[in-house]
């Protein structure tokens, strides 16, 4: 997880490590279309950023909730809320404002909320929920870290390989495939290639190869296969290849055969 934006920005602009936003945008309606902080990074891409010097592993230790008594957020209809049972703090109500912190008039609030929503306010200011636990990266002992596996050092060759080729990549589950290779920034650039990752010994059936090649020709895409092998006996380093399918577009036609 990255939490900072300095942080962000670099991983994606200089090291070309894109991750995924996971965090909501506080004020911002459409919570589905726009993620925000922090910034969660695949296993391929934390990897990566380990052994390249970009990134530091940290674990993260369990906090118990006790500890951050001071730190509170409710949802309260009177108008005092308890605090650890004996401390009470003021409430505001925030009829005045629309549903999610947006603009708009009081009554429509009133609807969309009920009795309307407060916010809880410690004497002389507001209450601040942080990013990031006073206690992460306290943790020596990690665990078991990716990869782990032989399946997870192919992916991470096979990632590897092409990040070094100067792809920018992302998911590609919703194409059937595991990356999404990308000339430039994927918010600039469509992408090229739908990559598929398969292990040198692996049976695939032939089926599966029609289907995710048309699938990838029907998003204007081309479909690469790429397999892993391992070079030495404990299998730490890999020897990639690469394969490139292309739809047969006059068998595609639907001309009864």
């Amino acid at each position: 997880m990255a939490h900072d934006a300095s942080h962000v920005t670099t991983l994606r602009v200089k090291h070309r490590i894109c991750g995924a936003m996971v965090g909501a945008l506080p004020g911002f309606r459409s919570q589905d279309v726009a993620r925000g902080l922090p910034l969660a990074l695949a296993g391929e891409e934390a990897a990566l950023c380990a052994s390249r010097g970009w990134t530091r592993a940290t674990g993260e230790r369990d906090v118990d909730a006790s500890t951050h008594a001071d730190v509170v957020v409710a949802r309260v209809r009177g108008k005092r809320a308890p605090v650890s049972g004996k401390e009470t703090v003021k409430t505001r109500r925030r009829d005045d404002r629309g549903w999610g912190g947006g603009g708009g008039k009081a009554k429509k609030a009133a609807t969309a909320a009920g009795d309307g929503w407060t916010r809880v306010v410690a004497p002389g200011s507001f209450v601040s929920v942080p990013l990031e636990n006073e206690h992460d990266g306290d943790a020596e002992d990690v665990g078991s870290m990716f990869p782990s596996t032989r399946v997870e050092r192919e992916r991470c060759a096979v990632f590897e390989a092409l990040h070094d080729e100067g792809f920018h990549m992302t998911s590609g589950a919703k194409f059937g495939s595991d990356y999404l290779a990308y000339p430039g920034d994927p918010i600039l650039f469509h992408a090229h290639y739908t990559v598929r990752v398969i292990s040198w010994d692996a049976v695939v059936h032939p089926l599966v190869l029609a289907a995710t090649t048309r699938m990838s020709h029907a998003a204007r895409k081309n479909f690469v296969v790429a397999c892993a092998r391992a070079t030495d006996d404990d299998a730490e380093r890999f020897e990639t290849r690469f394969f490139t399918l292309e739809a047969d577009v006059e068998l595609s036609t639907n001309r009864g055969y």
